[in-house]
């Protein structure tokens, strides 16, 4: 009993040792050291590799990664940003290292050329160049996920230099154009651009084949690091016309996502509930070619019209609001308009009469002015002729003495007209000014009557607009018997498939999201928009399930349920729900030196499933080790 429960805490551990190494879900430290060699000193110069490098850098640091950028970087230069690289690897979960520029090979050992190497003799490979093992030893202190990708195979004019100054002394050509094949890499990822001992291309674009490749697929979020370097390799093959195949190594526990951002099944399962038209539109306009765009655009429509019927409902209340209001508003208008006008015309009928009485005392004055001044003509025509007998029959005194007091008398009376004829005038002048008072009011008058009577209109017509406006709750709740029809709905929506929840809230969302996949799948004309007894008819009509089961890509719908995808045996399945061969969990590479008599490749041939460690095959442009 102690021997076996011994030997299951130790799997335990070897278990809990094994996933520690490898982050099973989103890496929470992720380092990259990106290097780009272009400007060679001795060499013709590489157009593509620095562009490679400063675009790769920019696509690792939008996944997640802490990336440091070295561009046309010299021995001493690479040897410290390594040891840098291998210092901040301790304590990541994944650790990348990409290369782009002149490699080589020498005695099955690889090496990546910085740009002041000069290549004389094999002493200078240890001291010009730096050796692919030294980076691998640097990436092996970090305890998480260990990528090496090398877009470093390029035709190299210095090393075929190197050849010749190597065999003139030893009489032996060495390989060292392309890279060997991979050893010990244990615990890592390792990509080759191109397979072993063969040269890749560096590009008439911008970028290698390789690196254009790898800038494509990185970007597709959810995508296991193994199916995607696996998509990289279909993609360069088919881009270099077949002249180019990466070579793959993986030596790890499987699943891991170089791109940790959220797929659109992941978004779609977290915003369906409770999606918004904003987050919808921003689902669609990302992801517009996805299996749930459809579903994406109906709900989007459904809620776009909500909100449409909503507004509507809104203003019409507004409408009624306003109307009420602006007809309190304008009979008090109408109100002060009549008073105004009831004002005015008090005012003009004053004024009227003001100005009949002036009339009245004027035509008086005048009568009595003209009735003076005739009098005191025939009184003067009567003096004159008095005055003339007396001076006949007196001529001495009294005539005289007389005809004074009449003189007298009548300039008196002439002093009383003149200030009748001066009380005359200003009467005049008075009733002109009453006469101007009287025509402005009668103005103001018909003005403030003109005023009521359109205030009287408005008030009118107000009244009639809210009367006849929809009520702001006329149309927004459910009636008693549609309410008891929502809950019967939903679990025949559940029954067919549509709708996985249960809100019992008509406006809810996912419900009327699920009513809309029913219309859909039904090919209904229109989309029921309230709960009545023909749609819950129509619904238990249907016997089978309507609405597809929405299946993750590891599952598959059987009779309307999700059921976890098998694979074949010695094969395991991808996020992506692909099947792929299982990698052995350690690489054993053979030296060239080490490797037994040469026998005949099958590059077509599948791994074999069992056998000697140490052999390597390539099976459709992929490299499987045992």
């Amino acid at each position: 009993m102690m021997n076996t429960r011994s030997v299951y805490l130790f799997f335990i551990v070897m278990i809990l040792a094994v996933l520690s190494q490898v982050s099973p879900g989103f890496a929470d430290k992720r380092v990259a050291l990106v290097i780009g060699n272009g400007a060679y000193k001795h060499t013709p110069a590489l157009i593509n590799p620095p562009n490679d490098a400063a675009d790769i850098a920019e696509a690792l640091k939008a996944i997640g990664f802490d990336v440091t950028l070295k561009v046309d970087v010299d021995k001493r230069q690479m040897d410290q940003v390594v040891a840098q690289f291998a210092r901040e690897g301790k304590a990541a979960d994944a650790l990348l290292f990409y290369y782009a520029g002149h490699g080589m090979q020498f005695e099955g050992k690889n090496f990546l050329m910085p740009v002041d190497a000069e290549l004389q003799d094999e002493v200078s490979l240890r001291y010009e160049m730096v050796g692919l093992d030294d980076v691998k030893s640097a990436m092996q202190l970090s305890p998480g996920v260990k990528i090496m990708v090398l877009d470093a195979c390029r035709d190299n004019p210095l090393a075929e230099k190197f050849v010749r100054s190597i065999s003139l002394s030893t009489r032996d050509v060495p390989k060292v154009q392309g890279y060997a094949r991979p050893e010990k890499a244990q615990g890592m990822i390792v990509v080759y651009a191109t397979q072993a001992d063969d040269v890749a291309q560096d590009g008439t674009g911008r970028n290698s084949p390789f690196s254009a490749a790898f800038l494509k697929e990185v970007r597709e979020p959810g995508l296991e690091v193994g199916a995607m370097f696996r998509r990289i390799g279909g993609d360069v093959y088919a881009a270099t016309n077949g002249r180019q195949s990466p070579e793959l190594s993986i030596s790890m526990v499987p699943e891991y996502y170089l791109n940790q951002s959220e797929t659109d099944q992941t978004i779609w399962a977290r915003i369906r509930t409770n999606a918004s038209a904003a987050t919808l539109r921003e689902f669609l306009d990302r992801y517009p070619n996805s299996f749930y765009a459809p579903d994406a655009r109906a709900l989007l429509d459904l809620l776009d019209r909500e909100a449409r019927d909503k507004a509507d409902r809104e203003a019409a209340a507004r409408t009624a609001s306003t109307g009420d209001g602006e007809a309190q508003r304008l009979r008090k208008e109408q109100a002060r308009s009549e008073q105004a006008a009831t004002q005015a015309g008090e005012r003009e009928r004053a004024m009227a009469e003001k100005l009949g009485a002036a009339e009245t005392e004027r035509a008086r004055l005048t009568q009595e002015l003209t009735q003076r001044t005739a009098d005191q003509a025939a009184a003067e025509a009567r003096n004159k002729a008095e005055l003339d007998r007396l001076k006949k029959a007196d001529p001495a005194g009294d005539a005289a003495a007389q005809a004074e007091r009449d003189r007298a008398a009548n300039e008196e009376r002439s002093r009383q007209l003149q200030a009748e004829a001066d009380r005359l005038e200003a009467l005049k002048s008075e009733v002109a000014r009453l006469e101007q008072q009287a025509a402005e009011a009668k103005t103001a008058a018909q003005s403030e009557l003109a005023k009521a009577d359109q205030a009287k209109k408005a008030v009118a017509e107000s009244v009639k607009t809210a009367s006849i406006a929809p009520s702001a709750t006329g149309s927004v709740g459910l009636t008693s018997e549609q309410r008891a029809l929502v809950a019967p709905i939903e679990g025949e929506l559940r029954r067919i498939g549509c709708y996985p929840g249960a809100d019992q809230n008509w406006d809810a969302p996912a419900v009327r999201l699920g009513v809309a996949e029913y219309a859909r799948y039904a090919k209904l004309a229109a989309t029921p928009t309230l709960p009545d007894p023909s749609l819950l008819d129509s619904l238990k009509a249907l016997r089978d399930r309507l609405c597809p089961a929405e299946c993750s890509p590891r599952e598959t719908a059987v009779n309307g349920r999700c059921v976890a995808k098998t694979c074949p045996p010695g094969e395991v399945l991808s996020r992506d729900g692909a099947c792929f061969a299982k990698p052995a969990p350690r690489v054993a590479a053979v030296r060239e030196a080490d490797r037994p008599a040469p026998r005949k490749a099958a590059p077509h041939h599948a791994p074999a499933s069992s056998g000697g460690g140490g052999r390597c095959f390539s099976f459709n442009g992929t490299q499987y080790c045992e």
